[in-house]
C-alpha cells in the first residue's frame, strides 16, 4: 500500500462517516429550511415489467430512482415537490412519483405490483420513494419537501 492509498482511503472513510452523520442529525441541521426531510439509506433504480403494473405506469416509471429510508420530520405524499440535499447543498428539484410506506416481509416489487398501498406517510416511518430522476441520488443523501 502506497502513500496515496492511505490517503484516498482514509478519504473515502471520512465521507461515508459524514453521510452517516448528516442521516442521523435532526431536521435543520443541514442549513437548508425544508418543511419535511427524509433520509436516504438504500438508492436503487426500477425497471418494472409491463405485464406486472400495466403499460402506462411501467413507462412512467422505466429506469427511475427509488429510495428506502426513514422520515425525520414533517409528512410525504404522491405528488410532493421534493428536492435532494446532498452535503447540505439542494442538487436537484423533483417530485414523488409514488410512495410506497415500507413492511418487514414485503419486498418493493411485491408492493409495486400490488398497487394497494398507502400513498401519504409521516414522520418516523420507513417508506419507499420513487423520484422523477434516473440519477444523482446515493445513499445517505436527504430528500426535503419544499
Amino acid at each position: 500500500m502506497g502513500l496515496f492509498d492511505m490517503f484516498s482511503k482514509a478519504k473515502g472513510n471520512s465521507e461515508e462517516k459524514a453521510a452517516e452523520l448528516a442521516s442521523k442529525a435532526p431536521v435543520g441541521a443541514t442549513g437548508v429550511e425544508l418543511s419535511s426531510q427524509f433520509s436516504c439509506a438504500d438508492v436503487f433504480s426500477i425497471e418494472p415489467k409491463p405485464l406486472d403494473v400495466g403499460i402506462p405506469r411501467s413507462k412512467a416509471l422505466k429506469g427511475r430512482v427509488v429510495t428506502l429510508g426513514r422520515i425525520k420530520g414533517g409528512d410525504f405524499a404522491k405528488g410532493d415537490a421534493v428536492v435532494i440535499v446532498k452535503n447540505g447543498t439542494v442538487s436537484a428539484h423533483t417530485r414523488l412519483l409514488d410512495l410506497i410506506p415500507y413492511e418487514d416481509g414485503l419486498s418493493f416489487d411485491t408492493e409495486l405490483n400490488a398497487n394497494i398501498h398507502k400513498t401519504k406517510a409521516s414522520f418516523d416511518t420507513e417508506a419507499w420513494l420513487i423520484l422523477d430522476v434516473t440519477g444523482g441520488l446515493d445513499a445517505g443523501d436527504i430528500i426535503g419537501k419544499i
